[in-house]
Order: C-alpha cells, then structure tokens, then sequence
C-alpha cells in the first residue's frame, strides 16, 4: 500500500510538469487518481498528453508523421533556396537596372521586410481556420510574385515584386515551428525542429549554387521563373497530400471520421471560436516573457551576422578580391555555408532532446526547457568564424581563408537556430503559432536593416573591424542563454503561463 501512494505521490510530480492543455482532469489530479496516463519508451509522460481520437496529429503513423515534416522542410527549404539565388546574380541585375550594386541587395532586403510583418497578421487565422490553408493560399501568392518578378521591366517594378514573393513566402518560416509542435513531443522535438531548421538555414547556402549557374546560362530572369516552377510543383504535392495539423485537445469529441479527400478540402473553421482584435495583438503579447525574446534577440543576430550577412557581401566581396563570376560567387558561399550548418545539426538536435529526456529520468519526468542551453557553447563558433573570414578579406588571403571562416560561423548559426526554436516552443507549447511568428519577425526585421550597412560598414572601417563588431554584438546576445540557463526556470514561474489557446 505504501508503495502505491508513493508511485501515486510520484506520478502527481509528474503530471504538475505536463503542459496545461494536455486534457486530463485536474480534480482527479488533485486526487492523485491518474487514469490512463500515457509514457514513451523510457517510461517518461507523454508532453502534451495525446488524446484517443486517431484523428489527432500526435497519435499519427511515425512514417506519415515523417512524411509531413518532409513536405515542410521542403516547402520551408524552396521559400530559402529562391531567396538565395538572387544575391548571387545582384552585380548583372545592377548592370541591367542601371543601379548601384548596393541598391540591387534591396530586392532581398525589401522581400525579408514583407516576409516578417505579415505573419503577424496571419496568425490568428492561422489559429483557427488550420495550418493547411495558409500554406496553399500563400505558395499561390508566391508563384504569381515570382512570374511578376520575371517579368518587371523596371527596377521599382521588380521591388514590388519581391515585396509580394515576401507575403507568399513568410508562412512557411512563419509557423513551421507550431506544425512540427502539432505532431511531435517534447522529448523527441529537439531532432525535427533540428531538420526543420536546416532546411530554414540551409536553403540561402544552396541558392547562390543554382542562382548563379542560372543567370550566367539563362539569364537572371530565369531565376524568378524557376522559382515559379519550383513553388508550382511544392503546391501540387500539399494540395493532394499536406493534411491539416491544427487539433483541440478539448473539442476532439465533436470530431467525426472523415474519408481523406474531406479531410483535404477547405472545411472552414477547424477551432470554432471567435476572432477578436485581441487575437492581433496575441504575438506581441509572448513579447513581456523573457524565455521569448532573450533567445529571439539572441538568434537575430546568429541568423543575420552569421549568414544573411554573407549572402548579400559575398558577391561584392569574391569580385572585387577574386574576379569571379556569377557561378564562382555561388559556389564560394554555398558550399561552406552547408558544410557548416550540417555539422551544427549534428551535434546539436537530437543532442538536446538526449539532454532534456535525461535530465526528465533524474526529475521525476520534468523536461526542463533549459536543459537544451546546455549546449549554448556551440553557438560560439559563429562570432569565431566572422572574425577569421573578416581578417581574412582585410588581408586577401586566397579564396579558402573566406570558406573556412563561413563555415566556422555557420556552425554556431546552425546551433542556435535549432536551440531558440526547441527552447522556446518547449516553454510555451500551446503559443507555438505565436513564439513561431516572432522568432520570423525577429530574424527578418534584424536581417532587414544589415542590407543598408554591411557593405558600406566594411568598406568604410575594413571588412575586419566591421566583423568583429558584428562578433562581439553577438557574443553580448549570447551571454543572455548562460542567463536563462541560471534563471530561465524561476522567471518563467514567475511570469506565469499565457491564457492563450490552452486547447492546443
């Protein structure tokens, strides 16, 4: 008898960790009265608590699971790749418009500006009408924009353009985060917000690869309508196969079975509730909690000093030092970029779910979000690698100085991208759609402003001192993990939780 209280006591623990929507009755909790509670393989509670309805995302066939992540780090990697492929076709662009070098960068700064504020309209949407519509109805948007960027005949036109590609593009960067928090675990989510995340991060670095062999053989217009094609073929495939994600653990009752072309079609609401002026301002809302924006801030900076800075300099930079061409320029940055990125991954996902399951088995099945900071210290290697690629511009040094410095750096901006995701989707879970919307407003917003001064700032101090500067920025950022790692529990308690969407 003894030792079922004690299991009963011990279980109570447990549950007091589980995320507040994972449907369970709180007076039976109280009670110590635990029915059906659900474990994973190393005998830890399930975060969120699945519901026995199969029509929910987290009791999917691991194989369909993993073919749905596909389809959105494919879509997620297709939005990055056709955004990379323009800076490395930016000096003939110039040459065509009759503009400076500098004013052909803004046709990606212009996109990035579009792809962060829009999602801050959409989410509420999003939140009620379901996951799947906004990737179909956005994917369209971004095909017509890219036919239009094709097309444009002027440089102002081709501004606009890329501004609507923006919109079309911002909703898989937008809420990826909230799908793969629609599907998987806390314990197993650290490994897909990792795939997912190199497909983000990844697809700028493959862009210049294919950007640059197509303007130098096509011509730099073809670059918009590949693009075109590209989205054309990712909507064909979502439009017959992407399934919707968005599930209540409260209302799962009211839903019936459904053949698979049903569940395809555009069903209206899928959560029947009102939208209000204050679902608009639910983003900004996640900003007053520090387990937000510390890792936001931090990750701006990754992402923008540790790679959106070399995909707008780096043509500038290799023709000026090395005479290349458009392929060369493709080649320098994305092969080191990759190359980067794929080591982080590897050391970082699956990594950090080990740490938080870990630190579960020693806590009574608490899964302390902060337990994955503890890999921050790869995050080092970004402003390591930026000061190593700007001594090596400073000096001239032969082409490979520049890829070794690239690399370095996209070791740390792999690294942190995987970690601000996992982290702060962990600390909030039911707001996904939300911290997923500012994490994108942070990174685009941040990457926006460096198209106006990285050239100019490196030109005018030297590409060294410019670096360092950007390292040393995020160096100060990355102090506020080693903070969250100390204090990040007791402020979260502190603060409380969100009353937002406690149903998810």
């Amino acid at each position: 008898m003894a030792a079922e209280v004690l299991s009963q006591e011990k279980n109570l623990r447990v549950l007091s960790h589980v995320e507040d929507n994972d449907g369970l009755d709180i007076e039976l909790e109280k009670r110590g009265e635990i029915p059906g509670l659900k474990l994973d393989e190393h005998g830890l509670p399930l975060v969120p608590q699945p519901t026995d309805h199969k029509a929910d995302p987290l009791n999917w066939p691991k194989w369909y699971k993993y073919y749905v992540l596909s389809l959105l780090c494919l879509l997620a990697f297709c939005v990055q790749f056709g955004a990379g492929m323009v800076p490395a076709a930016f000096g003939v662009i110039a040459k065509d418009f009759k503009v400076t070098h500098q004013q052909a960068s803004y046709l990606t700064t212009s996109y990035t500006l579009f792809g962060g504020i829009t999602p801050l309209l959409l989410t509420p949407y999003v939140n009620m009408y379901g996951r799947r519509p906004a990737y179909l109805i956005f994917t369209l948007i971004a095909i017509g924009a890219n036919v239009g960027s094709g097309y444009a005949s002027t440089y102002a036109r081709e501004v606009v353009s890329r501004c609507f590609v923006g919109i079309g593009a911002s909703v898989a960067l937008a809420i990826g985060g909230a799908t793969i928090c629609d599907m998987f675990f806390q314990g197993e989510r650290g490994k897909y917000m990792g795939f997912y995340a190199l497909a983000v991060t990844n697809g700028p670095h493959f862009g210049p690869i294919a950007g640059g062999y197509i303007a130098l053989n096509l011509g730099w217009r073809w670059i918009f309508f590949i693009n075109a094609i590209i989205f054309g073929a990712v909507l064909a495939i979502f439009l017959v196969s992407f399934p919707e994600t968005l599930f209540s653990r409260t209302d799962f009752s009211k839903l019936e079975n459904q053949t698979y072309w049903h569940k395809m079609a555009f069903r209206g609401k899928v959560l029947d509730r009102k939208l209000t002026l204050s679902d608009f301002s639910a983003n900004f809302k996640m900003l007053k909690y520090v387990a937000i924006t510390i890792p936001c801030i931090y990750y701006m900076t990754t992402n923008t000093y540790g790679s959106i800075v070399f995909v707008l300099t780096a043509s500038s930079i290799s023709e000026k030092l090395y005479d290349f061409n458009t392929a060369q320029n493709g080649l320098l940055l994305g092969i080191p970029l990759t190359l980067g990125c794929l080591i982080g991954e590897s050391c970082t996902g699956w990594i950090s779910d080990q740490l938080i399951n870990r630190y579960a088995r020693r806590h009574d099945g608490y899964r302390k979000p902060e337990a994955r900071l503890y890999l921050c210290f790869l995050g080092l290697f970004l402003p390591v690698g930026l000061i190593i690629h700007g001594l090596c511009v400073n000096n001239k040094t032969p082409w490979i100085g520049l890829a070794v410095g690239m690399t370095v750096a996209s070791v740390g901006v792999q690294a942190g991208t995987t970690l601000t995701y996992a982290y702060c989707t962990d600390c909030y879970k039911p707001q996904a759609a939300e911290v997923s919307t500012i994490i994108n407003l942070f990174r685009q917003i941040f990457a926006f402003t460096i198209g106006f001064y990285a050239l100019p700032f490196g030109q005018s101090v030297s590409f060294g001192a410019a670096w360092g500067t950007f390292a040393a920025i995020n160096f100060v950022t990355w102090l506020g993990l080693l903070f969250l790692i100390w204090q990040g529990g007791k402020i979260r308690k502190a603060q409380g939780e969100p009353n937002l969407h406690k149903d998810l």
